[in-house]
């Protein structure tokens, strides 16, 4: 099958995946669905994958023109307002592609623009002025060790959130949080730390950097947030997150080697993330071939050694479903990002 082919055939089948979770879960978010597993982990307020499971369905409505997907989308953002005191950076997630992107895509719908200016005004709050950016706060299972962590995970969504549907303070917080990321998490060589440490004398303590894909792959999507709002000045650092990407983890086809590596090569997601990210840049950098090239490279190895266009699930998610026990599982957030792609290309 050509490829155009194949990822029409893929879309079709995530979107019918779509109305069988939608089946199973009611009106609860449908959080994550182990590998060997039937059955979905559901939620009622959606923690932080909840934005995700709403913007598939506004990813849906702007492909399909349905005023039927259109509702359902709408109906699943309204739900996630309870979310908008939970203490975690992490709500940029929920807001960003939950509410943001539906009023974005749409160029309308009051509720979920008001439910976006609403986030950034609560994430604003709480910005710490003496770290110069958030940390990753207490809520959506973080706990008190999240109170000190600065953690690249959500870089991009609260770039984009606070940017968009903040006011001028919210935007220039948001700049001064990226600013920190740079300082404490990434390298001179493009590798990033997903977390970086507040101890009690107000010093950091940085893990290792290039350890982790999916934190790479975060940090690459925040870069290319960076490049679209703020411009030239992010180029390089983008360019070299996403180089030391492909060298270390670019070909999906070939099994990584775990005793060099320390890496689980199954997380398909990173493979997602970060091809959006480079499809993103792609776009933003003129000249630079390759970016597009990796993408649709990672996402034609994807397709290729998952059962996606013929189920519509993508089990591709490295997730703790408990603190001890790490599994693969389908999750909203890793076919998001399969979608988007699949999209865009």
């Amino acid at each position: 099958m050509q490829g155009q082919n194949l990822r029409q055939v893929a879309i079709r089948a995530i979107f019918k995946r779509m109305d069988e979770i939608a089946a199973q879960c009611g009106n609860r978010f449908p959080l994550f669905r182990p590998s060997a597993d039937s059955l979905w982990t559901l939620s009622r307020r959606g923690s932080w994958l909840g934005g995700f499971w709403a913007g598939l369905w506004w990813r849906r409505a702007a492909y399909t023109g349905s005023a039927g997907d259109h509702v359902v989308a709408e109906s699943w953002s309204a739900r996630l307002a309870p979310s908008l005191r939970e203490p975690s950076i992490n709500r940029s997630f929920v807001f960003w592609y939950g509410a943001a992107i539906g009023h974005q895509q749409s160029g309308k719908g009051q509720a979920t623009e008001q439910l976006a200016n609403q986030a950034a005004l609560a994430i604003s709050e709480g910005f710490n002025p003496a770290l110069g950016g958030w940390t990753s706060g207490s809520g959506m299972g973080a706990g008190k060790l999240g109170t000190r962590a600065l953690n690249v995970d959500a870089l991009a969504p609260t770039l984009a959130l606070l940017h968009g549907y903040g006011g001028s303070e919210e935007s220039t917080r948001a700049q001064e949080h990226l600013q920190t990321c740079l300082r404490h998490l990434a390298t001179e060589h493009g590798a990033w730390r997903t977390n970086a440490v507040l101890d009690a004398d107000d010093g950091v303590e940085q893990e290792a950097a290039g350890a982790w894909p999916r934190g790479q792959a975060w940090a690459m999507l925040g870069l290319a947030e960076a490049v679209r709002l703020f411009g030239e000045a992010y180029r390089q650092q983008a360019l070299q997150a996403c180089a030391y990407w492909t060298e270390r983890w670019g070909d999906a086809r070939k099994p990584a080697d775990r005793t060099r590596l320390q890496i689980a090569p199954q997380d398909l997601s990173a493979q997602v993330i970060s091809a959006t990210a480079m499809l993103n840049l792609s776009r933003l950098i003129p000249g630079e071939h390759w970016l597009y090239q990796q993408a649709h490279m990672q996402i034609s190895a994807v397709l290729d050694v998952s059962n996606v266009a013929e189920t519509g699930q993508f089990v591709g998610h490295l997730y703790h479903v408990k603190a001890d026990d790490e599994q693969l599982v389908e999750s909203a957030c890793a076919t998001f990002f399969l979608l988007e792609n699949l999209l865009n290309l």
